[in-house]
Order: C-alpha cells, then structure tokens, then sequence
C-alpha cells in the first residue's frame, strides 16, 4: 500500500510508493521521482515535465508523442538534480514528524536513506562505472527497455545495411568465456539492489544469437549462472539477422529456449525484395518468412521490425503490400510482436545519398504517418492475438 502523509509545514501531500521493485516518491501534488532499489535515480516528473537519467548519467527531457528526447546540457541537468535532493534532503527533516504507523516511518526512512546515499556526486561516478562496462548500447526492442542487458557481442556482423549507423564506429567482436563472466560479474555489481527491476537479459550486441552453438551455449549458462535461479533461468532476448536464423537447426533452437530464450528479434524493414536490395539488406523475405518459422519450430517467439517510410515514393505501394504479405506468412500468433518504426536518416549512412541519385523522394511526414497506419491497419486484421504497435527507435536510451 502506498504510504501518504501531509508536511507538517508546507501541508502537502505526501506520497511514497516503496515495497516494489523501484521506489517512488511524490513530495509534493505535480512532483514526483523514481529510483530502483539501490536508491539510484531513474525519473523525474517536475513542472509538468518528465526526464528520464540514463544510467551514463545524461539526464533527458521526454518529449510529446513521437518528439526525440532532449539531453539536458550540463548546467542545467545539475541544477535539476541539486533541486531534487533539496527536496529529499527536506522530506529527511520530516519524516520524524510525520502522522505515520511506526512500520511506515521506518520504511520510508530506510527508502530515503538509500536515495540521499546516491547523491548527485555518487550518481556522476555511477555514470562512468556504466560507460567502462557497457559499450555504447545502440538500441533496444520497446518491451526491452528494463532488460538487463549483457553484451556478449559487440557491434553488428553485417554492419553493411545503408540507413543504419548504429554500430558503425566499432568492429564485431564475441567476448570470450572469461571477458563475458568478467561482464556478467561487473554488471551484478554495478546494479545491487537495482537488479529487483530488471528481470529479463537481453543478450546484446546486434545478432548476437549468431555466436556459434557451443560457444552461445557457454555464454548462456554464465550468465545464468550469474543472474538465475537453479530451477527457474530468467528469461533471455536477442536480436539475430532473419539470413542467419539457417545457421541453427531446429534441435539447437530448442536448445537455446531450455537455456532461458524467449524472444529473437528480426530486423526484416521490409517485405519488397527489391527495397532489400536497395538496403543492402542480406537475403529475400522469404528467407525472413523461413527465419521465424524456424524460431517459433524451436520454441522461440519471434518480434518482426517493419519500417516505415523506407524507400520513399517508388517503393511506397510495394513495400506496405508485400511486408503486410511477409508477415502474414510467418505463422505469427500469441506471444510474438510486430514492431513499427519510422525511417530516421542517420549521420554518415549512405541511403540519403543513394536514395537522391537514384530520384526517389522521401515521403512527408503525413505520408509517413498513413504508412504506418496502413501497415498497422492491415497486420491487426491478418494477425488476431498479435501484438502490432509502434516502435520509436530514435527515441531510445538506456
């Protein structure tokens, strides 16, 4: 049950939500902040707006529906936090005061002991501590964004698709048995508590379910080792290229599901070969269609990324038909997802380029928008029990 009680001297009300996985408290009507269970901050909600801190320590301004976030410039994001401990440090004064059932004051005493002991300052060293585990970590799938992500990759084995500049700045590479346990191993620890919030693994870099079977299998057992339970794996997500589903049989897909993977995520973008094509995406959308049969043979769910906007003008009819006829094809049914994400032009990729020589015209904002209503409008029809729902992939940050 939340906890409320009144300031002894401001009067307002205050709110603490401590007994799950995160605490959150309110100090005051229009105010409120999050942390996990180590006390370190993961939200704000302040003047009617809401920040997010990732855990390299940026803090960032959610924007509307659809807007990118905004990373608050290093002044300001220090005067927003100084604000908040203030705040903290004051509730601290009064919690002796406060009308509240001994079991709830030594709650909320204890909640708050551990947020002022991840200050500011304690918070900025957490951020590096982050930075020197993690390579960048370029993007997660929407209902991935709490995971705990390990990174038994690093990069993307491809690395050759034209709109993507996500990992272009470094080489793939998998991390042997003892890098990763090393990983795994800094990763429990930088969490703490915080590990209450974070349930599920997903095993990153891009395609990192391309290791080889042994060698995947190793890495699956460390980190079940390092973060399950003997009788219960926590379960594990991943991306892997719909080209390099083949690499496995079904035997080792079924396998890789005893080992803990509930979900693989496919990059398909699109169901028009010859958009694939233009993408210098690897294989057909048949190979993509046989990819997550595969999975779904193995016991593996499957998430499937469309995008919209993608080939613009020419390839615009072909390209919501034949995604809407891929996915259909797929065999997709309770569990599994379907992602739609708008094409964002990304520095230093070569499609803007390609696609201006070639004299195709990027779609409107508008014209975006209808694509992905239509693709949304038509894959809920064909896929009852599916999940179908927009994916903002530049809005992402962990």
């Amino acid at each position: 049950m939340p906890i409320n009680a009144t300031h002894p001297t401001t009067a307002e009300t205050i709110t603490a939500s401590l007994a799950g996985a995160s605490l959150v408290l309110s100090p005051c009507f229009g105010e409120s902040y999050s942390f996990d269970r180590a006390g370190r901050l993961l939200g704000l909600f302040v003047g009617g707006r809401s920040y997010q801190r990732a855990l390299d320590h940026r803090l960032l301004e959610r924007g509307a529906a659809g807007a990118r976030r905004r990373e608050l410039p290093p002044d300001e994001a220090a005067a927003l936090l100084d604000r908040t401990f203030a705040r903290l440090h004051d509730l601290a004064g009064v919690v002796a005061r406060l009308d509240l059932p001994h079991d709830d004051r030594l709650m909320l005493w204890e909640g708050l002991a551990k947020i002022l002991a991840f200050g500011p300052d304690r918070l900025a060293t957490d951020g590096g501590t982050f930075r020197a585990l993690y390579r960048p970590v370029s993007i997660l799938p929407p209902d991935q964004y709490l995971a705990l992500v390990l990174q038994a990759t690093e990069g993307c084995s491809w690395n050759r698709c034209t709109f993507c500049g996500l990992y272009r700045d470094r080489t793939f590479l998998i991390h042997s048995p003892a890098s990763f346990r090393a990983h795994c191993e800094g990763v429990r620890d930088f969490f703490g508590d915080g590990l209450s919030l974070r349930r599920g693994i997903f095993l990153a870099d891009a395609n990192a379910l391309i290791i080889p079977q042994a060698r995947l299998r190793a890495l699956l057992q460390t980190a079940q080792a390092v973060f399950g339970t003997p009788d219960t794996p926590r379960p594990v997500f991943s991306f892997v290229s719909a080209f390099d589903v083949g690499r496995k049989s079904a035997a080792e897909w079924t396998e890789l599901r005893a080992l803990g993977l509930e979900r693989a995520y496919i990059g398909l973008e699109t169901g028009s070969d010859d958009l694939l094509r233009f993408l210098n995406k690897p294989g057909t959308a048949q190979d993509a269609v046989e990819a997550v049969r595969a999975l779904r043979a193995g016991g593996v769910s499957a998430g499937v990324i469309l995008m919209a906007g993608i080939g613009g003008d020419r390839f615009a009819a072909a390209h919501v038909a034949q995604s809407v006829e891929a996915v259909r094809a797929m065999g997709l049914g309770p569990g599994d997802l379907v992602y739609l994400s708008r094409y964002v032009p990304a520095p230093g990729t070569e499609y803007p380029t390609l696609a201006a020589e070639a004299g195709i015209r990027a779609l409107a904002d508008a014209e975006v928008a209808a694509q992905l209503s239509a693709l949304q409008t038509a894959l809920r029809a064909a896929l009852p029990g599916v999940t179908v729902a927009p994916y903002q992939v530049d809005g992402f940050a962990l």
